[in-house]
């Protein structure tokens, strides 16, 4: 008997003056203690359907035109609303998707779980002491690896790291007995070596709790570690479905096979002429940005005297040169110090120690000079926080062009930077809330290269658009660079995009450098344990990626990443 079977089911949302439908004869089975994946890109269905699933969606919103779920052979849409309720926790959890936003930043941890222990109690008709409650708490804790749980427990979710907060979800969709984990994307916030350990974990507690799992995600060397089915979703349909294998070596449906294409690999032939020519390049190059023992200590505490008595070394003493024309990437886990150091090379945060010089002038005097004032610009992570909602992208436009003192011509000037970045002009009057996550960066793009900069910061620019739209994003970005002989420095956790992309890279942990060079020299020779340990950690969508990364054992890796 299947736990889980969706058949033939046709969903619509509401919409003022009548319907628009999202679902389109979806069928999904789950068996007991199987792990299935549901794959596709951003709008394709995938998280209206695993709300569909666990009854989260707004019925008043909702029309099911046909088709039918059944739970444990019970067809659910016939139950009540109470009975229905009563199968989250009891039947299927699921694991959200942000740790960052899913907790109340007021609240205590214990707070949180307590509060849907008793609400799981109620709908179950359990009468339990906060005594037992908290007990029982601390025992899901340890079950899922944190390793100090009463801490945990008493600590606000701001005070734990995004890996800790991820576990402590993990942990709540766990309160209760459970036989179906829902994972709505449960690594995509996390760093890759973040994401591993949570992946491994929730592997493990599937053996160990005997569960089944639905993977909801876009990221296919996830559903490769995490699936033993997979169901291809693209607007609101299932094109493909079969065992992991299967559609990993010969995937049929044209949408397939495009997802698997924009996957950045990390190792392929393909690449060994492309490095060597960069190398050579690269030696030809002059320096553009050079930093000599830079160190930046953020204050925490002064005494009544005003002298420091406690800081924070968020960069160590570190030396680099990036060259004119490179993509030099610098790569790390959150907090290792990658968007500091971007900061005090754009001239916002001064550093400690040391000295940054551009064009083998200091920064500041570099700076002065009328034409270097908006010389290097920032192309920020989110899109869609990092624009006005209430501009329209012409106006979004004009903000930079007018700081830059351009009264005039500024609309022929919009219209080249809608077609620098492969916008039509019509988008000129359009809204953000009317693009897409992929359109919207290419107006952050624009909104950046309206100043006529030389050096663009790319922090994170991919990690909130899906691979395919990732592609197309950096695509641009390299067209761009040889239109406009631009430098980047790209801030990124994903090592599979930095290969393909970065001519040159620095790896860095905790604020110190730990080392730089040839992309290629150290992806395949790198000599630092921390190094081959990021890479081991990146997911990867074949086996013989797999089998080319840096041989380390797990528990190395682990001792490594933890302390460095």
């Amino acid at each position: 008997m299947h736990l889980i079977e969706i058949n033939n089911l046709n969903l619509a949302f509401k919409v003022y003056g009548g319907t628009r439908k999202v679902l389109h004869n979806v069928s999904i089975n789950i068996k007991p203690g199987e792990r299935v994946a549901l794959i596709g890109e951003s709008g394709s269905g995938k998280s209206v359907t695993s709300k569909f699933l666990i009854g989260t969606l707004n019925d008043s919103q909702t029309v099911v035109e046909s088709g039918e779920l059944k739970v444990n052979g019970k067809d659910a849409l016939s139950m009540s609303s109470v009975e229905r309720e009563a199968l989250k926790g009891s039947v299927m959890s699921m694991i959200q998707q942000d740790p960052q936003t899913s907790f109340n930043p007021v609240f205590r941890i214990g707070t949180h779980l307590d509060d849907i222990m008793k609400a799981g109690d109620k709908l179950m008709h359990i009468s339990s002491s906060a005594a037992k409650r908290k007990s029982h708490i601390l025992d899901v804790l340890k079950k899922v690896k944190l390793l100090e749980p009463e801490r945990v427990y008493s600590s606000y979710p701001w005070q734990l790291s995004g890996g800790m907060r991820q576990r402590v979800l993990i942990a709540m969709a766990l309160l209760h007995p459970t036989r179906l984990l829902i994972a709505d994307e449960p690594g995509t916030a996390l760093d890759v070596t973040t994401q591993d350990e949570i992946i491994k974990l929730i592997n493990q507690l599937v053996i160990d709790e005997e569960l089944a799992l639905l993977m909801v995600t876009h990221n296919l060397g996830v559903v490769r570690k995490t699936a033993d089915r997979v169901y291809v979703m693209q607007h609101g349909r299932i094109v493909e479905h079969g065992i992991v294998k299967d559609i990993f070596t010969h995937p049929k449906h044209p949408y397939t096979l495009r997802l698997f294409n924009a996957v950045p690999k990390l190792y392929v032939d393909s690449h060994s002429t492309q490095d060597s020519d960069s190398a050579q390049d690269n030696a030809d190059r002059a320096v553009l940005v050079s930093l000599v023992d830079v160190e930046k200590c953020f204050i925490n505490k002064k005494n009544w005297r005003g002298q420091v008595v406690d800081e924070v070394a968020a960069i160590k003493p570190l030396s680099l040169a990036i060259n004119k024309g490179d993509t030099f990437g610098i790569a790390g886990e959150s907090g290792s110090g990658k968007t500091t150091l971007a900061r005090m090379i754009m001239g916002i945060i001064e550093s400690t120690s040391g000295s940054i010089m551009i064009e083998n002038r200091h920064l500041k005097s570099w700076r002065q000079k009328k034409a270097n004032r908006h010389s290097i610009q920032m192309v920020h992570q989110n899109p869609a926080a990092s624009l006005n909602p209430r501009r329209t992208i012409a106006q979004t436009l004009e903000v930079p062009l007018k700081f830059i003192a351009q009264s005039e011509k500024r609309k022929p000037e919009i219209e080249r930077l809608l077609t620098l970045v492969e916008l039509p002009l019509e988008y000129a009057d359009m809204y953000p809330s009317s693009l897409s996550g992929g359109q919207k960066q290419r107006v952050a793009i624009a909104r950046a290269l309206a100043a006529n900069p030389t050096i663009l910061v790319l922090d994170e620019p991919t990690s909130a658009l899906d691979v395919s739209v990732q592609k197309s994003i950096i695509s641009l970005l390299e067209k761009l660079q040889l239109q406009l002989g631009l430098t980047y420095i790209f801030i990124s956790h994903d090592l599979s995009l930095m290969r393909n992309f970065c001519n040159r890279v620095a790896i860095m942990f905790r604020g110190q450098l730990i080392e730089s060079g040839n992309t290629k020299e150290i992806f395949e020779q790198s000599t630092q344990l921390y190094t081959r340990a990021l890479i081991r950690a990146i997911p990867v969508v074949s086996d013989d990626e797999e089998q080319h990364k840096p041989e380390i054992r797990d528990e190395d890796a682990m001792r490594v990443l933890q302390q460095g």
